[in-house]
């Protein structure tokens, strides 16, 4: 199964952590984005971010999406991977808890967007 769409981030409250001597930066941010497409819903991002001195950053996190997959409601939990780069996110993404859908832990995925809010997704299971 192949799930596709987009996301808007609807929110981002961006907190400083850590301010290190040679420029980079530790943060933690809470981001509210809204679904649409296979996946539609709501969810709530919880990122670590790493920037460096230029403005780049990588990132890791967990994500809540509260949502309806196939008519299904569902909440799932993903464990996110990405970097941002260039004026672009990007990150990997898996599946590690979906009530009342578990067939679908363990599914991949990964998103991109750019500067004009545009951000599609895909989670793709194995079967």
């Amino acid at each position: 199964m192949q799930l596709t769409g987009t996301f808007s981030i609807t929110d981002w409250q961006e907190t400083p952590q850590k301010t290190l001597p040679q420029g980079s930066k530790l943060n933690n941010a809470i981001v509210k984005q809204a679904y649409s497409g296979d996946i539609a819903g709501t969810s709530e991002v919880y990122y670590q971010l790493h920037y460096t001195d230029n403005n780049n950053a990588w990132f890791n996190g967990f994500e809540y999406l509260s949502g309806i997959i196939n008519d299904q409601p569902c909440e799932l939990v993903l464990d996110h991977n990405g970097q941002f780069s260039d004026g672009v996110a990007s990150a990997k993404f898996r599946v590690i808890s979906c009530e009342p859908l578990s067939a679908l832990v363990g599914a991949s995925g990964h998103f991109s967007a750019s500067l004009n809010g545009q951000t599609t997704y895909t989670l793709s299971t194995a079967n």
